[in-house]
């Protein structure tokens, strides 16, 4: 229906005359949306957490209820709304109050200019009505909570692609715009076709139940409409980065926490990627009131992510808040955006090689190499401080330099750069994301983004060299056989980052009040975690072991909601955290910061043993203690238990499996065949020290 709104026809059934029913249906959604936008941008943008609406919980939930199968909501957040104060002030308290006590103001505030209790009573029930529409009505008409300007802006460019790319509409109805880029746009649309038309296998996955990543393998509900994500690459971009970028994300499919490719297509020099639709919120909204259990949620997505990506040897190189999907509510993250991604390197060494190895399987982030401090490197770095010491108008590049240019790959968004990108290290590995990881929990910490924003390479070292100092910063540099000298006297010292952090947050010490509408507290798993808690604590009964076969309740909330001030459980449930628990999460964040933002590239974490730090691991007995990662990590093609019955076919290179099938002939005589199946990509991926979907029941170790 909501394709005669963004179609290529000059028609609109929304201005038109025509006594068609469906048009006076739009018509009220369309005035509750434009009601709903107006309300939006009464808030204060600094604190829009704080600004939602009670329609837009709503909403949330039943988005909530379209992607996770498990989910409910229940009836007190469902009839319950939040009444803000136009001059609250982001100390203030909100107050939930029921429908039946809404305040006159607000009430009289809803009449037309000529006092009509009718415009009155006929908007009360237009909202009525649209309670009992499913999330997709409201979904389908975000674009309409944004401005008019700005709706014909994303309007005349959808109708510019749907011209272009004619097989897009036929399968695919655009409904929005969800960003812009230098590369690209991304689009959101309904799939026609997701339970008539498509097998959907090979980009589900099959991510078990009790895994963070199901909510990917979850089956959409029958007669749903399914939201996805349609990426318009620009014509400006190489055919070769845009070969790169499709052929690693289909490499990546069956990744947990990452953006899966659904399908590609091309016309004439139209190229669209079509991927899952996955709501987040922008970063700025949330990272100051995000609680530690939700930061540490935030980074268990991320590194599963990332340490899934570095098992197939891609490396991200763009990993920012604006490329992690992540939603405060709910506590799920998603890794997107390829467009910069890149292969590790393994043609060996070149010039001016770095003093330590490539990535191997026994050494993910490279080793360093004996010969590291050799009398050449000690001479290099000497003659560099003597320049140094030389006049101004002696200091600068050979006019006429014949040294070998060095080439390396330095992708990426300045600010989250490691050093070795800086350094034009040749032999780059995944400890590049880790870096630009560690640089987000900065953020958290601080409660300040961005940190860093130099302008070039140069001013990028120097703003780490003023923190890791003069000395650490000159030893990286001879890792990665160059030099660095400086007589700025900031740079001299430098400091741990835990004084960094400390210096830029005095208050992180201190206990937040919990928000009822952020993980966990707006979860009714943790609500009865606590309760648990409390009862094993009255009978000192011993600790539940945290391997159960039930789902995360992290990521899989079977009653969720923002826990309501009138409920009688929900002050006695959100108390504010212990400074011991507090001081004892900051400390071990801390630890975290510092092996995460290691200069030395080779000594930096890796993403399986961040999994495991005490951090993202928890105590036993909490709420938000992660299970044991290697159960549940997609193996790359023809590993795991069941590799034997895995093959590549030689000539077309593509990903085959050979299955026992029993013989289908009269006598039931009881024999089984070998039959071979020729994959697509994501299909076939065993899970930890399970067999992939093809060798279920079969007696492959």
């Amino acid at each position: 229906m909501a394709a005669a709104l963004l179609s290529q026809h000059s028609s609109n059934p929304l201005e038109c005359g025509s006594s068609d029913p469906r048009n006076a249906e739009y018509r009220r959604r369309l005035k509750t949306a434009e009601r709903r936008r107006s309300n939006l941008s009464s808030f204060s943008s600094d604190d829009p957490i704080n600004g939602y609406v009670a329609e837009d919980m709503k909403q949330y939930h039943n988005h909530l209820a379209h992607v996770l199968p498990t989910f409910s909501a229940p009836k007190q957040a469902q009839n319950a709304y939040i009444d803000v104060d136009e001059d609250m002030e982001s100390d203030d308290e909100l107050i939930i109050l029921p429908p039946t006590t809404k305040p006159a103001a607000t009430h009289e505030a809803s009449r037309n200019d000529h006092g009509d209790e009718h415009d009155d009573h006929e908007e009360i029930r237009e909202e009525e009505e649209l309670k009992d529409d499913p999330v997709d009505v409201d979904e389908e008409l975000t674009i309409y909570l944004k401005t008019p300007e700005e709706r014909a802006e994303i309007e005349e460019e959808i109708t510019d692609l749907e011209s272009k790319v004619p097989q897009l509409a036929t399968d695919y109805k655009l409904i929005d715009r969800l960003g812009t880029g230098t590369f690209s746009s991304v689009y959101k649309a309904i799939d026609l076709g997701y339970h008539d038309k498509w097998d959907n296998s090979a980009w589900h996955g099959n991510h078990p139940f009790s895994s963070s990543a199901y909510y990917q393998s979850a089956p959409r509900p029958p007669d749903s409409k399914v939201f996805v994500a349609v990426k318009r690459i620009y014509v400006t971009s190489s055919p070769e980065r845009i070969r790169n970028e499709i052929s690693i994300m289909e490499d990546c499919r069956g990744c947990r926490h990452i953006s899966q490719l659904i399908t590609a297509f091309r016309q004439e020099d139209q190229v669209v990627a079509i991927m899952p639709y996955q709501r987040n919120e922008d970063f700025r909204d949330y990272f100051r009131v995000l609680p530690i259990p939700g930061i540490k949620a935030y980074f268990r997505c991320m590194f599963r992510a990332l340490r899934d990506v570095h098992h197939r040897w891609i490396i991200h190189r763009d990993v920012k808040p604006a490329n992690f999907l992540f939603d405060p509510r709910t506590g799920i993250g998603t890794l997107c955006d390829f467009g910069l991604a890149s292969r590790m390197e393994t043609s060996g060494p070149t010039y001016g090689a770095c003093f330590h190895t490539p990535a191997t399987p026994e050494h993910p982030h490279g080793k360093v190499h004996r010969n590291l401090s050799t009398r050449d490197i000690k001479a290099a770095q000497q003659a560099a401080k003597d320049k140094s010491k030389l006049p101004a108008e002696r200091i600068g590049y050979p006019d006429k330099d014949t040294r070998p240019v060095t080439k390396a790959n330095r992708a990426g968004t300045r600010g989250f750069r490691a050093p070795e990108v800086l350094l034009k290290c040749g032999e780059q590995t995944g400890a590049i994301d880790v870096w630009a990881a560690g640089m987000i929990l900065l953020f958290f910490l601080t409660g300040k983004f961005p940190l860093f924003q130099s302008n070039d390479d140069t001013e990028a070292l120097m703003e780490i060299a003023t923190i890791i100092g003069y000395k650490e910063m000159e030893n990286v540099a001879t890792l990665h056989s160059r030099t660095f000298c400086t007589n700025v006297p900031s740079v001299q010292k430098g400091m741990p980052w835990r004084e960094f952090v400390e210096k830029q947050n005095p208050s992180l010490w201190e206990p937040q009040e919990p928000d009822p509408r952020l993980y966990p507290y707006n979860q009714q798993a943790y609500h009865d975690h606590v309760s648990r808690s409390r009862e094993r604590d009255a009978y000192s009964l011993p600790p539940t072991s945290s391997t159960t076969s039930s789902p995360p309740s992290l990521y899989f909330p079977r009653s969720s909601s923002p826990a309501s001030a009138s409920g009688s459980s929900a002050p006695d449930a959100l108390q504010k955290p212990s400074e011991e628990a507090h001081r004892r999460d900051i400390e071990a964040a801390l630890d975290l910061v510092e092996k995460l933002m290691e200069p030395w590239s080779t000594r930096r974490i890796t993403p399986r043993q961040a999994l495991a730090h005490p951090f993202l691991r928890g105590e036993e007995g909490d709420f938000d203690e992660a299970a044991d990662d290697d159960e549940f990590v997609p193996h790359r093609p023809g590993e795991g238990v069941c590799a034997q019955w895995h093959f590549v076919d030689p000539v077309t290179e593509t990903h085959g499996v050979k299955v026992l099938v029993p013989c289908e002939c009269p006598r039931a005589c009881g024999k089984v065949y070998e039959e071979v199946l020729m994959l697509e990509a994501g299909q076939g991926l065993a899970i930890g020290r399970q067999p992939c979907e093809f060798h279920h029941g079969m007696a492959v170790c």
